[in-house]
């Protein structure tokens, strides 16, 4: 009987030991969560010039905030100068043309014609006269008929020198010939076109903020040969933060597009703020959980999920982490 009280007392904490530990465990299992962490992100936004040249002027350093449209640097290309004033050299060459062939000659050249014709008219009218006395001597037979020839030639002659004077006096004062007109006009075109387009790659030597953000990365500096298509700048364009979560496909259950998330960030006092997701897609296979037992287990897909602040007025910063508890 002893012995058997004695068993009795030793089994009553041995089984409260035992009750004991089963719910401590499920309890641990029922309170135990994932935790993911999150990193922020924000768009980068590299600045180039299309036009390779010697770096002039840096007017932000990197940290500063600047906006769209503010001039970050500027180029200097001599042979980009040289290339604009050959331009337009030759549009106004094309434009002297163009006015020449509207205009006509010179006033000079005009009075110059103009002096001509009014002499072979002057010569016209003193052959015409002489010619019409040595019609009425003819008739009174008192010069002969070779006579009269030789002022009949002179009449004509003079005849077809007022034509040939009145013909280049008009010629001078209608200008070029319509065709001629277009011509000049198209060379005037095509000059304004190429300068144009060459002032167009002259305004690539000024940098400009395409977006609004804070200057993260300045590449190059003074006095540095910018090549190009190459980037001199990276803007971080704060407009838009988000934090980007890898989670396993069997932890998507209840996440959707739309949905709240809930996460704290070290970062601002480890303070929990909400978070909507706006993306989810699936990783690279790079990214599958691969089983250990290959004949009943299938690859784990890994979700990239995005979310941003609920509230716009929480400041995260990318490279700022959030810790979420799934």
């Amino acid at each position: 009987m002893k012995k058997l009280k004695y068993l009795g007392v030793l089994l009553v904490p041995i089984t409260l030991i035992i009750v004991g530990v089963i719910f401590l465990n499920r309890t641990e299992e029922t309170n135990s969560k994932t935790v993911v962490t999150g990193m922020a992100e924000a768009r980068d936004i590299d600045v180039a010039s299309k036009i390779a040249g010697r770096i002039a002027e840096i007017y932000f350093e990197e940290g500063a905030v600047v906006n769209e449209g503010d001039i970050l640097a500027t180029i200097q290309s001599r042979e980009l100068d040289a290339k604009v004033e050959q331009a337009q050299n030759l549009r106004n060459a094309a434009k002297a043309k163009l006015d020449m062939a509207h205009n006509g000659a010179r006033p000079e050249e005009k009075e110059a014609v103009q002096k001509l014709y009014n002499q072979a008219q002057f010569q016209f009218d003193l052959a015409s006269k002489t010619w019409t006395r040595m019609q009425n001597l003819y008739g009174e037979q008192l010069i002969s008929a070779q006579e009269r020839d030789v002022y009949e030639f002179q009449y004509k002659a003079a005849q077809e020198q007022l034509f040939a004077a009145k013909a280049k006096y008009d010629l001078v004062l209608a200008g070029a010939r319509p065709e001629e007109q277009e011509m000049a006009k198209s060379s005037f075109m095509q000059a304004e076109s190429g300068v144009k387009e060459v002032l167009a790659y002259h305004d690539e030597l000024t940098i400009k903020a395409p977006v609004t953000g804070e200057l993260k990365k300045k590449i190059v500096d003074v006095g540095e040969i910018a090549s190009a298509g190459y980037p001199v700048f990276t803007i971080l364009d704060l407009s838009e933060v988000w934090i980007t979560i890898q989670l396993k496909e069997t932890m998507l259950e209840g996440i959707k597009k739309g949905g709240i998330l809930k996460g704290k960030v070290p970062a601002l006092g480890n303070k929990e703020y909400e978070f909507e997701v706006f993306y989810i897609a699936p990783m690279g296979e790079f990214a599958n959980w691969k089983p250990t037992n290959q004949k009943s287990d299938f690859d784990i897909k890994t979700f990239e999920v995005r979310v941003r602040p609920k509230d716009k007025l929480v400041v995260i910063r990318p490279g700022m982490s959030v810790k979420f508890e799934f």
